[in-house]
């Protein structure tokens, strides 16, 4: 992540990137609390900011709660909208990024001046510049409920085979015994078309991890 982080921060020559992720707030524990203590379920999920550019280290770990901006490219649209053709500080269209064929842009937000939006939220002391936030998923099987169903899977993968396994040799003796009676009879035997199962592990137990990147542009 540190180095999408960085590739961004390279090619886009912005200001600040930084990339946080929405998770649920951790509760403090004592010594004596079993391993799932620190869950807060009933929490509101916030952002927490784990990797920034080399100037804006200070942004890691902390915490951007509910009720701002940036929280708005998590929120799923409820019905869609006409687009809106964006201009200039001068009232000129601005160009349109051309798509590909069933291409769809991330869940997205840009704010052109951040000092004219009172949902900004600023670490240090406010600056002009505009700002863009990024809604970014993808799929994690590095969980303890993926561990378990994964384990619990293979032995049953494993034991399935065995049988199969001891199916297939009864099967394969009680044809010899079949054949050597037909060619005793004097009768051709038809060859087997029995198929067998494949069997194979189920796909892992995955989760969505959402994160934002927030690019910053200051003057």
């Amino acid at each position: 992540m540190q180095d999408l982080n960085d590739y961004l921060a390279y090619h886009t020559k912005a200001t600040a990137v930084y990339i946080g992720r929405l998770e649920q707030p951790k509760k403090p524990i004592q010594d004596t609390d079993n391993d799932r203590a620190h869950i807060d379920k009933n929490a509101p999920a916030h952002i927490r900011f784990s990797h920034a550019d080399a100037q804006h280290q200070f942004l890691v770990d902390s915490i951007s709660g509910p009720g701002k901006l940036t929280f708005q490219v998590f929120e799923d649209d409820k019905e869609e909208t006409t687009a809106v053709q964006e201009l200039d500080d001068e009232g000129n269209p601005l160009p349109q990024m051309q798509l590909n064929p069933g291409e769809v842009l991330p869940k997205h937000l840009i704010v052109g001046e951040v000092v004219r939006e009172p949902k900004m939220h600023f670490f240090k002391v406010p600056r002009l510049g505009s700002y863009m936030a990024i809604r970014l998923e993808y799929k994690t099987c590095q969980f303890e409920e993926a561990f378990d169903q994964g384990v619990n899977d293979m032995l049953r993968v494993i034991e399935l085979k065995k049988l199969q396994e001891e199916e297939r040799v009864h099967y394969e003796k009680s044809l010899i015994d079949i054949k050597e009676q037909a060619e005793a009879d004097g009768e051709v035997l038809k060859a087997s078309d029995k198929k067998w199962e494949v069997i194979e592990p189920k796909p892992f137990l995955t989760r969505t991890v959402q994160l934002v990147c927030c690019l910053n542009t200051m003057g």
